[in-house]
């Protein structure tokens, strides 16, 4: 991946339901710029995954920058950053991967990962996810796309299933696998 990041401004509804421009931009960072992020990223685990219907711990919550820095060194990483200036909203990131294929009784193969995405409560509701989403996997490697969520997470379902995914099997209870397929 390029160290040049991409960054994209998108429109957002402004007071009232008028549009308006966002000063969000999305970035894309390759796997040589995580390490100035973490710090950041661990912050936004802190404040997304202590939430219902994760309810981890804050120090489990924020330990989701130590599993991004070493997904960063496998193949086909991605990440995408939801920043205002320099403060940081949001992320995404995947990798290649087939272990949920393999979770979901499905043959492995040219697989990506959506691993993670996370945006600050509050700065829900400005497309933010959306936009993560679609940034992390306009650079995957096509094929067959897998994440997993909480059962619970109504935000996430909503747009996982507005964005082509499909459930495909349960995992412990309260984790469902969904995958779509991407052959661009």
């Amino acid at each position: 991946m390029s160290a040049t990041p991409a960054v994209r401004p998108f429109r957002v509804n402004g007071p009232a339901g008028r549009p308006g421009v966002a000063s969000f931009h999305i970035q894309v960072v390759g796997p040589e710029a995580v390490a100035c992020h973490l710090p950041a990223i661990a912050d936004v685990g802190g404040d997304v995954f202590t939430l219902p219907p994760w309810r981890e711990s804050y120090p489990a919550a924020r330990g989701v920058a130590a599993r991004l820095l070493a997904d960063s060194r496998r193949p086909g990483f991605v990440l995408a950053l939801a920043l205002d200036g320099e403060e940081l909203y949001g992320f995404a990131y995947g990798v290649r991967c087939s272990r949920l294929a393999r979770l979901a009784c499905h043959e492995p193969g040219p697989d990506f990962t959506l691993k993670e995405l996370a945006v600050v409560p509050r700065r829900r509701g400005l497309r933010l996810g959306a936009a993560l989403h679609d940034a992390v996997l306009a650079r995957a490697v096509p094929g067959t796309r897998w994440l997993t969520t909480h059962t619970r997470a109504a935000a996430a379902l909503g747009l996982y299933r507005a964005r082509g995914w499909r459930a495909v099997a349960l995992a412990g209870g309260e984790r469902l696998i969904m995958s779509r397929r991407d052959t661009r």
